[in-house]
């Protein structure tokens, strides 16, 4: 199936430039241009209204690229299921990713992937769950791997890997802490309450974790005074020991350390991973082997080394 000019103008349509659609597409924008001149002619309309800087699709445009992109959707859901029908797989499935946790989980377990499915690449994206989601309604993405506290976007479909508690981190000099180091399931359960003249470093507040962590300092009945807010869990564990702070962070993070004490703070002071994609999009045995090894992954490693 034949849909080279169809990518061609989805790709002008992305950058409204011809210019940055030729480089993006590794042809001259002379090339370009005839098939775009080529295919107006054909429909009898243009596309894109013209300016130096800029290009705008016209309604007509707007109506081509609508179409045209559910083409190029059902092209790649039928490939993949002649694929999986005569198991010979090829092709690409991208995958998105959470930061640090998503990549170690994405290495870990390629290299058994590439060997059952030598034809197929597998491309990783590390993007914020907000950005993953626009990517799976866009069809950038064909599966996605998140940490969510609650599953608000309903058009998607959601396979729990695991739930995952979040813990206090205090340093090991503060009046609360406990001296010894425990392992991870010794961890003792503390009330928030506890700590309401705490100085906290907390995650930042555009991060998913952190409508969960704001809700528990509500329900505790302050707000807490901040140091500052990171991206970074490492910086986070890092300032509470060195005594700087007190944080809270995923499980995956909370390794037995010599200087930091770790609390539980009950059950609603948890995150749910979970691997989502779009009901309308076909995925193939390959992206759900990926899923599945993913999830035996994420379950028999809870930490992150």
């Amino acid at each position: 199936m034949e849909t080279k000019i169809i990518e061609y103008i989805l790709t002008i349509a992305k950058h409204r430039s011809i210019s940055k659609a030729a480089d993006e597409l590794y042809v001259t924008q002379s090339a370009l241009n005839q098939q775009l001149l080529k295919l107006e002619k054909e429909l009898g309309a243009p596309l894109f209204i013209r300016t130096r800087n800029h290009w705008e699709l016209t309604d007509i445009g707007k109506l081509y690229i609508e179409n045209a992109e559910r083409i190029l959707l059902i092209k790649k859901q039928t490939y993949n299921q002649i694929q999986d029908m005569a198991q010979k797989w090829k092709g690409t499935i991208t995958i998105g990713l959470t930061p640090e946790r998503g990549i170690q989980m994405f290495t870990a377990i390629y290299p058994k992937m590439h060997a059952k499915y030598p034809s197929t690449t597998f491309q990783p994206i590390e993007a914020d769950v907000e950005t993953q989601v626009k990517m799976l309604d866009t069809n950038e993405l064909d599966i996605s791997f998140q940490t969510i506290y609650e599953r608000k976007y309903k058009h998607l479909v959601y396979t729990e890997i695991l739930r995952e508690p979040f813990y206090l981190c205090i340093p090991k000099s503060h009046p609360l802490a406990y001296k010894e180091k425990l392992e991870p399931d010794q961890y003792p359960e503390i009330s928030l309450t506890e700590f309401s003249g705490n100085l906290f470093t907390l995650v930042k507040k555009t991060s998913t974790m952190r409508a969960v962590i704001d809700n528990l300092f509500e329900k505790a009945g302050f707000k807490p005074k901040l140091l500052f807010e990171s991206t970074s869990m490492r910086t986070m564990q890092r300032l509470t020991e060195n005594g700087q702070c007190c944080s809270i962070i995923p499980r995956c993070y909370a390794l037995p350390s010599d200087y930091i004490s770790y609390f539980s703070l009950g059950e609603i002071a948890s995150w749910e991973l979970t691997a989502a994609y779009a009901p309308s999009h076909y995925i193939n045995n390959a992206a759900k082997d990926f899923i599945t090894m993913a999830t035996d992954y994420w379950r028999a490693h809870p930490y992150i080394e």
